[in-house]
């Protein structure tokens, strides 16, 4: 070391003479290697060794490594073995408050009149007492001095007076007690001396009795067969989408004051589970996490393929909601958009998880690029009480993605069934009349009514299997002599409906050539036509007050006052009330339309009534004037008849007869048929019956007219 101070190098080549210890022998002291070259004053250091840079701060970083400020130590840390030593590996670490304790301990050196190097290694163990200090503490724990390896009294002391010390607290346990810090039954980690937590408690108290558990085998008290610890476990990890299931051992957690501050809520869960817990959520997430995994639907519909034929309504019993398909993009857009609407129309989404369900697996499935028909959407409407469609069908028309379907009746339907049940030859004429009262013969005429053609087949239909019964097998072999045989046994009113259906059946089938002459067209049945009747005067006492609520009032008076048929009420429109001029339009089908011109009491039970309309459905898109709660989600459907039973429930009274009541009390009045004709827009010969009513003994009845 010497000669490199001095730069004094030995040249190469030269022999070094070495030295030889052996242990327990002791050299002479005439031994040169221990009197070699030994300096007899202290040399001077060189410039050029002061002029080299300092070395680098020492900080050993093994040594009370940094933490992470408010950390919990979940263990007590083990004891530890310090030497003086130490305190030069971390010589140039920032120490807080150390100067502070430097003073108190130079003021302890000059109390005992102690030198420089008891100072200098009171300041070492000081510095290896505040960096072994808890991560963002300011005091030293008394069971840190304990670590040291001497003078901890001294070390104590100045850190007291430092205000750096923390004060002991007496042990009220008695020595010897084993406190693990965990339940003796979930094994939860609480760092506290109970052997029961407070929640196993609670489960104790709401289980009374112990039994073994069917899982883990220990004597506990159990719910359903497990213990709380297996029952937390298994929910847990029933749905694992963290992966914390661990094989061949179990998940241990923290309890007590640890737990709160542990059990957060993943900002994955949906805002609603997360009040049902983390159980609940977990299982949506997986649910979801599931769904999202399926493929698409490979039956999703192409609006650039051309459909070879008719195909047949789908079979959708044979599906579940549980295994749809992933929605494409465009098939979330529209279900996004859906939730809008209901937004929009003032609906609670929770009371329209129907509709939307219906909506998802419609669109799932068949995708919305092209439309969807609607007899689709009705029949998942029907798979369950879960599934409506009327709200989704006038949402998809609105968007045009609707293919919707023709209007089929069910009297037509009906019809078509009582003719299918006849036999062969009866079963295709009738099939054919039908098909010319619908307006589909040969020769396009004007339709009617399915309710009359119902009417027709029915009271025919028996007629006909009669026919087939005597053995005649032809509508061609019919007679005007059998006709009347069939009628004779039947009373009037019921043979005058059998004789207008065979006059109507004939008729169509001599038009379409099947058969050569009409054998009912000669037949005249007498019978006795009815007068209209008044009715008494205390049956129609209260009855517009009695009216359960405003569109009762509405409809009896538009009936009991202005004489309007259910088949117009129910047809009317938004736009045909007239407030402003007090007047009403009645549409009519192949007549020119009606003007009612409104009392008081009827407009302003109109009025009453479209307030009430607007503050229940407001933004509903029925254009008609009558609706209720099923029709105010439908495009254009009206109201059915059993709205006039509703309204006059409780008064034994019916639509027709109050018509019959009004018209007839406005004939008493005049015998002018025209005034009648123009008040109530009826025909000259309804006219002429009502005024024949009224004035029995001045009008006498037209002898041609039947």
């Amino acid at each position: 070391m010497r000669a490199e101070i001095r730069r004094e190098y030995l040249p190469p080549g030269r022999p070094r003479q070495l030295a030889v210890v052996l242990p327990n022998v002791k050299l002479p002291s005439a031994n040169p290697l221990r009197a070699h070259d030994r300096p007899t004053t202290r040399e001077p250091v060189p410039e050029w060794v002061r002029k080299l840079p300092p070395p680098r701060p020492h900080d050993d970083p093994l040594l009370f490594p940094k933490q992470v400020d408010g950390q919990l130590g979940l263990f007590p840390p083990p004891r530890r073995t310090l030497a003086i030593a130490d305190a030069g590996r971390i010589r140039d670490r920032p120490i807080p408050q150390l100067d502070l304790v430097g003073t108190q301990l130079a003021g302890i050196a000059r109390e005992r009149n102690v030198g420089g190097a008891w100072l200098n290694l009171t300041k070492s163990l000081a510095r290896l007492a505040l960096a072994a200090r808890e991560p963002g503490h300011r005091q030293v724990l008394p069971q840190t001095l304990d670590d040291l390896p001497s003078m901890s009294p001294t070390i104590a002391e100045a850190l007291r007076r430092a205000g750096l010390l923390v004060d002991a607290r007496h042990k009220i346990v008695p020595a010897g007690r084993a406190d693990h810090g965990s339940c003796t039954r979930c094994l939860a980690w609480a760092n506290d001396r109970r052997k029961v937590c407070t929640a196993c408690r609670q489960f104790a108290r709401s289980h009374p009795g112990s039994g073994g558990c069917e899982r883990c085998q220990s004597v506990q008290p159990l719910a359903g067969g497990l213990c709380r610890f297996c029952t937390v476990l298994q929910a847990q990890t029933a749905t694992d989408i963290d992966g914390i299931a661990l094989e061949g051992g179990d998940q241990l957690w923290f309890g007590a004051g640890f737990a709160p501050k542990l059990r957060t809520v993943d900002a994955r869960y949906p805002p609603r589970t997360r009040r049902k817990g983390r159980f609940v959520a977990k299982k949506r997430l997986v649910k979801a996490a599931a769904r999202a995994a399926r493929p698409v639907s490979a039956h999703l519909v192409d609006p650039a393929q051309t459909a070879l034929f008719e195909t047949p309504a789908r079979d959708w019993t044979r599906l579940g909601e549980s295994d749809l398909p992933t929605p494409t993009h465009e098939a979330e857009a529209v279900m996004a958009e859906f939730a809008r609407y209901i937004r929009s129309r003032g609906w609670n989404p929770d009371h329209q998880r129907s509709s939307t369900r219906t909506l998802r697996i419609l669109v799932s499935w068949l995708g919305v690029r092209a439309p969807i028909r609607e007899i689709d959407i009705q029949a998942v409407a029907l798979l369950s009480s879960n599934h409506t469609g009327a709200r989704v069908t006038d949402f998809l028309r609105r968007r045009e993605l609707l293919d919707a379907e023709d209007k089929i009746s069910a009297d037509l339907l009906r019809a078509r069934d009582i003719a299918a049940a006849l036999p062969d030859s009866y079963a295709a004429a009738a099939h054919t009349w039908i098909d010319v009262l619908t307006g589909q013969g040969s020769r396009p005429s004007r339709s009617i009514a399915p309710t009359t053609i119902y009417n027709y087949v029915s009271f025919a239909a028996p007629i006909l299997q009669g026919f087939s019964a005597q053995g005649i097998d032809d509508p061609r072999q019919v007679t005007k002599e059998i006709i009347e045989a069939a009628l004779e046994p039947l009373k009037r009113p019921h043979a005058r409906s059998v004789h207008t259906g065979l006059r109507s059946l004939f008729r169509a089938l001599r038009r379409e050539g099947l058969v050569f002459r009409d054998p009912a067209r000669t037949i005249s049945l007498s019978i006795a036509r009815h007068a209209p009747v008044p009715l008494p005067t205390d049956r129609l006492k209260g009855i517009l007050e009695n009216a359960p609520d405003v569109r009762s009032q509405l409809v009896i008076a538009l009936v009991a006052i202005h004489a309007l048929m259910p088949v117009e009420i129910t047809a009317l429109h938004l736009d045909d009330l007239d407030r402003t001029r007090g007047r009403l339009r009645i549409r009519r089908k192949n007549r020119p339309d009606h003007i009612v011109y409104l009392d008081e009491t009827t407009l302003e039970l109109a009025t009453s009534w479209t307030a009430e309309r607007f503050r229940r459905w407001p933004r509903t898109p029925n254009p008609h004037l009558l609706i209720n709660r099923e029709t105010a989600v439908n495009g254009d459907t009206p109201v059915s008849r059993m709205i006039f039973r509703t309204s006059l429930k409780g008064t034994g009274l019916q639509a027709g007869k109050l018509r019959q009541d009004r018209i007839l009390d406005e004939a008493r009045d005049g015998a002018d048929p025209v005034r009648l004709m123009r008040v109530f827009g009826i025909s000259a010969i309804t006219a002429m019956k009502y005024v024949a009513a009224a004035h029995p003994a001045t009008i006498r009845p037209d002898p041609i007219n039947p």
